[in-house]
């Protein structure tokens, strides 16, 4: 996996291509280095999911909610 920052280019705060393992932060779109970190996690789940055998695969969607989940699980228990 490769991390590369960018400071435009793009409306989306991060992306992941699963091609080529690379993984593109967007700076402009963060308001602190928190928020970036949080891409960063956000990328690197993606990162991990395209590697983990499913049995039954998951499409974009659900995998944009499930990491979603996790992102929010800690507030969901407190």
């Amino acid at each position: 996996m490769r991390l590369d920052f960018k400071t435009s280019g793009s409306n989306e705060r991060g992306i992941y291509y699963g091609e080529t393992e690379r993984i593109i932060v967007f700076l402009n779109w963060h308001e602190s280095l928190d928020d970036v970190f949080k891409t960063i996690t956000h990328e690197v789940i993606h990162f991990c999911l395209d590697h983990y055998e499913m049995v039954d695969p998951i499409d974009e969607d659900q995998e944009e909610r499930l990491i979603f989940q996790m992102a929010w699980a800690m507030e969901s228990l407190i």
